[in-house]
């Protein structure tokens, strides 16, 4: 007895052909899900052709090997289109990189507002980028903002009209004191910024070397050692000047009977308090004098740490400090 029953309308369903279907089906299902890893998720007209071109290609390989005339067997193309399919997903996933960082250039115009961020091809890299560049923006212009209210006095300090009435003379000390408190809050934040984007990176998803890579990059462009011992000695120098600006002044009000303002020149008739405000004068602008230089410091310093990332000052819309005095 044969083992093949035949019923009365013809031979049994060969039930091998299930599994040619199936790996056919399955060859599809990889051909599509190949394009939708190619397009990164979103699936259009053009993942759509992708995916229809992988399955023509395991389609005519299939048909060369099982589909003619002389060697045709449904069994063989099914398992011929599954097996190409699944070598040419396997390629697919082989070559395929982790998604690469945006330029700095792109996340500055993200977060100053020039460019729309698209947050599905984003990477956590670029994420934290985001928020660091975001918030020291916010930092540095909240700064700029409380020491502009004092630009127009402060360009004034030490010239001859600072001197014309206690007004003046006070308003001046006013304007060194406003803005060194301006200078030490932003010290003060910068410092905060720092501990919390250490610990957002602590807890994101990136891997150890990931996360000191990044913590590293952050410290060369923005807030690195070097950075940060020239922003103390800045503050302290700083400290100094305000105290001595003040000190300045406040001898002026005591003294200002004595003093007069004849334009552009200072005249002083009693020789002791000549001699003291030209000498605590001088000592002023000395100071002065060494902030600018530890200031051109900072900035060269940080010029080089956004040029090795790609990004400038004029990206980020901010001009040299406004605190730096006159």
């Amino acid at each position: 007895m044969n083992d093949t029953t035949s019923s009365p309308n013809g031979p049994a369903f060969d039930f091998l052909r299930i599994f040619a279907i199936l790996g056919i089906v399955a060859g599809i299902f990889l051909a599509f899900f190949r394009a939708w890893i190619w397009s990164s998720g979103e699936f259009g007209g053009e993942a759509f052709g992708y995916a229809l071109s992988g399955v023509v290609i395991a389609g005519l390989i299939s048909y060369a090997i099982a589909g003619r005339e002389k060697v045709r067997d449904l069994n063989r193309f099914g398992l011929a289109f599954f097996l190409v399919s699944a070598f040419v997903f396997a390629l697919e996933v082989s070559q395929r990189h982790p998604k690469q960082s945006e330029s700095p250039s792109d996340l500055v115009k993200e977060v100053t507002g020039k460019k729309a961020v698209d947050p599905a091809n984003s990477s956590e890299t670029d994420r934290l980028w985001r928020t660091v560049l975001g918030d020291v923006l916010a930092i540095r212009k909240s700064h700029d903002a409380q020491v502009a209210k004092f630009s127009s006095d402060r360009s004034q300090i030490y010239a001859a009209e600072s001197f014309s009435n206690r007004v003046s003379m006070q308003r001046s000390i006013d304007a060194v004191q406003g803005t060194l408190a301006a200078d030490e809050d932003f010290s003060h934040q910068f410092q905060a910024w720092r501990d919390d984007i250490k610990e957002k990176v602590d807890h994101s998803s990136l891997s150890e070397a990931d996360k000191e890579g990044f913590i590293q990059g952050v410290e060369r462009t923005i807030g690195g050692s070097d950075i940060l011992k020239v922003r103390d000695r800045i503050v302290e120098a700083e400290e100094k000047w305000a105290a001595a600006t003040k000190d300045l002044y406040t001898y002026a009000m005591a003294n200002d009977q004595k003093i007069k303002v004849k334009g552009s020149e200072l005249l002083i008739d009693d020789e002791k308090v000549r001699s003291d405000v030209n000498r605590q004068l001088k000592y002023c602008r000395d100071l002065r004098s060494d902030m600018r230089s530890l200031n051109s410091q900072l900035r060269q310093l940080q010029d080089a740490g956004m040029k090795e990332v790609g990004i400038t000052r004029d990206d980020l819309g901010l001009e040299q400090s406004q605190s730096a005095p006159q």
